[in-house]
Formats: structure tokens, sequence, C-alpha cells
């Protein structure tokens, strides 16, 4: 008797150990996920998302007749802040220069101020303004708003650029914000 419970004591030890193992293994794999997820979040938010805007009359609405061009970049790194360029070829007497909340085709309202001149700027062909956007910087129907729905504009479309001479009040070259791929 005494060797059968011996023998049925050391056959229970025998197998503690292989789920002490299983335990320890599944623990390992549980922390090495939630290690992996947490680096994915945190590489998500250092990644950068482009966005450019080429500007033309044609874009217009309606469409004006120039030959000066534009581009407009912007840059974001996930937090609350866009870098972003406005570079034009051959513009006279610009006075602003803004961000628009709508669809291509459809004229918005401004929901960021890009440039804007106390008076009408000289010929430029090169840099007409940089900077930086903020949630302090959003107006219009985005004042308040989330940031993220700004840039959730930007992403889908739903954003252009136009920049305003003394000529073409109303806009004289304008092109919908896309993300670059």
């Amino acid at each position: 008797m005494v060797s059968f419970k011996c023998a049925r004591l050391l056959s229970v030890s025998m197998y503690k150990p292989d789920i002490v193992v299983l335990e320890f293994a599944f623990a390992i794999s549980l922390i090495s996920f939630s290690l992996a997820y947490v680096n994915l979040a945190f590489a998500q938010t250092g990644e950068t998302e482009g966005f450019s805007a080429m500007l033309s009359g044609g874009d217009e609405v309606p469409p004006v007749d120039t030959v000066v061009t534009g581009v407009a970049s912007f840059t974001w790194n996930g937090e609350q802040a866009i870098k972003y360029d406005l570079n034009v070829t051959g513009m006279d007497k610009v006075t602003a220069a803004y961000i628009y909340n709508a669809p291509k085709g459809q004229n918005g309202d401004v929901v960021v101020t890009l440039f804007k001149a106390d008076n009408p700027t000289g010929q430029i062909s090169g840099s007409l303004a940089n900077g930086t956007i903020t949630p302090s910087n959003l107006e219009g129907q985005m004042q308040g708003a989330l940031f993220r729905d700004f840039i959730k504009a930007l992403e889908i479309g739903e954003a252009y650029v136009n920049i305003h001479t003394e000529k073409n009040p109303n806009g004289e070259i304008r092109g919908q914000i896309n993300t670059v791929k």
C-alpha cells in the first residue's frame, strides 16, 4: 500500500511541472502579445501622414482663367499639430489663403487661415506661407471641434486650399486636399 501511494504521488508530481510550464508559457505569450499591442499603439502615434493640394484656377468654383499655380503640403505626426508649406508660381497681389471645408466642386466655409496680408503682396514665385496648424487655429464650423475631426475632413477629401488675390477676391487658385499615398 505504501508503494502504491508513493507511485501515485510520484505520478501526480510528474504532471504538476508540466502544468506549471504550460501556465508559465501562457503567461509569457500573453505578456508578449500585450507588449506588441502597446508597441504598435506607440508606433502609430509616431507615424506621419501627408496631405497635399495642387492649386489651379480651373479648380475654382466657378473656374478662373489664370496661369498661376500652387502647391500646398501638410504633414501630421499624429499629435495636435500639422505643419504646412504653401508655394505658388507667378502670383501677384495675394491677399489671403485659407482652408475651407467642402467637397470638390462646392464652396464651403473657412476653417483655417494659412495667410492673411494687411496689404496685397508683390509678385511671388516660391514660398507664400508656412507654419503649424493647431486646435487653436481652427475657426468657423471647426472652432472648438476635436482636432481629429479636422484631420478626418482632410483624409476624406472634404477640405480645400484657396488663395485669394486683389484681382480675384473670391479666389484665384484652389485645390482639394488629398492624402499623399
